[in-house]
C-alpha cells in the first residue's frame, strides 16, 4: 500500500538494546492532502529512512 503524505513532525529516535541486538525506532507524524486531512503516526525501524529525508515540511511516498 502507498501513501503520499506531509512530514508535519519528527518524535525523539529511541534506542535500546534486545537479546537479538540494538534496535532503533523513530517516529514521525505525516498529514495526508485532500478535502479531509488526516495526521497519522508511522513508526520507522533500523536504518529505513535517512536524517536528510525526515525534514519537516517534505512530501515523502510511504510504502507499507
Amino acid at each position: 500500500m502507498q501513501l503520499t503524505a506531509k512530514l508535519i513532525q519528527v518524535l525523539p529516535l529511541q534506542t535500546g538494546t534486545s537479546k537479538n541486538g540494538e534496535w532503533k525506532k523513530q517516529d514521525i507524524v505525516v498529514e495526508t492532502d485532500g478535502q479531509y486531512p488526516k495526521k497519522i503516526c508511522i513508526s520507522i525501524w533500523g536504518d529505513k529512512a535517512s536524517e536528510s529525508v525526515l525534514q519537516v515540511g517534505n512530501i515523502l511516498d510511504i510504502s507499507f
